[in-house]
């Protein structure tokens, strides 16, 4: 096999697990258990981080090697997206199981949920993006 295929095959599989993981979540919410449903949403930000671990280090490769940033921006997309999506179910969790919470709106506990995983995602991602563009400079080592 190539190595672009399994790079094909690889991408391909860790946009699948979150949005695999994302429907079971969404399933869970309708009238099953508390526990079960606050699982199914952890797996479903699990599979977010553990996709956001493969893709990092496809954008690290390719910045390496091909000077390009097309993953790095692929991966601040996928990041807002899927943690977007991670708020939502969170606030479905909160008004659905009538949960105690703070707020008194139906939407600002998963607007901050999300946010907060977006904010620490993409700072994480750009400390990486920076990490990888200053060490293929060569001043770097004088």
């Amino acid at each position: 096999m190539r190595k672009k295929n399994i790079l094909r095959f690889l991408f391909l599989a860790v946009l699948f697990y979150p949005i695999f993981t994302l429907f079971k979540a969404v399933g869970n919410l309708d009238g099953t258990e508390l526990q079960e449903a606050l699982d199914s949403v952890l797996h479903y930000q699990i599979s977010i981080w553990v996709s956001w671990l493969v893709l990092v280090s496809a954008s690290i490769y390719f910045k390496w090697t091909k000077k390009k940033n097309f993953f790095f921006f692929f991966t601040y997309a996928f990041l807002v997206i899927a943690f977007a999506f991670l708020g939502y179910l969170s606030q479905v969790l909160m008004t659905g199981y009538n949960l105690p919470n703070k707020f008194r709106d139906g939407y600002s506990f998963g607007v901050l949920h999300a946010l907060q995983h977006i904010i620490t995602s993409v700072v994480l991602t750009g400390f990486l993006q920076a990490a990888v563009w200053w060490f293929t400079r060569r001043w770097h080592r004088r």
